[in-house]
Parts: C-alpha cells; structure tokens; sequence
C-alpha cells in the first residue's frame, strides 16, 4: 500500500531534472565560460601566459599568436584581469559552457 501510494504521487509530479540537451540551462550572471579573444585588440603582451596557474595559454609574440588549451583551463579569469590591468581588454570569459568534443580538439 505504502509503496502504490509513492508510485502515484511521483506520477503527478514534475520531474526534478531538465530534459538536457534539448532544454538548455540559462547560465547565471557573472559565469566563467569558455575564453572568447579579441585579436585585434590583442598587443600579445603575453601577461595572460605568464598568470594563468594552469597553463593553458601560450602567446607567440613574434607569429602574433594567441591559444587556449581549455583542456587544461580552470576558467579562474587571472586573464582577463591581467588583460583589463593594462587596459587592453582582449579576452572576455562568456557563457558558453558546452566544451565537450568528440575528439580532443578544443581550439576550434
């Protein structure tokens, strides 16, 4: 009896997750996403290198090169504070948080 009377109230009620992927999440404001660069504003100045604590970044001063290995990024934003420290405003974190592949091909 005990357990129709559970199996009844869990028919009626909603169910407590998403119907992921096909009813997408709203990130909540102020969210750390993939890593969005601007190379025209860039002066590769390679700050953002130099303090990420993962070392996700590499930046080729010479080729003008900039790259994210977002396998290896905690997304902590030391760049973008670095990049807003000397007023250059090249990278931005944004809200998209679907980064898995089929293949280990994260720069794309």
């Amino acid at each position: 009896m005990k357990l129709t009377k559970e199996i009844l109230k869990n028919i009626i009620k909603k169910p407590a997750t998403r119907n992921y992927p096909s009813v997408k999440q709203t990130p909540p404001k102020n969210y750390r996403g993939k890593i969005s660069h601007n190379k025209e504003k860039c002066i590769y100045c390679s700050l953002c290198e130099k303090n990420c604590p993962s070392g996700a970044i590499t930046v080729d001063r010479e080729n003008k090169t900039w790259t994210c290995d977002y396998s290896l990024c905690t997304f902590c934003s030391q760049c973008v504070e670095e990049c807003d420290k000397i007023k250059c405003h090249a990278i931005k974190l944004t809200d998209k948080y679907e980064l898995a592949k089929p293949k280990k091909d994260f720069n794309v």
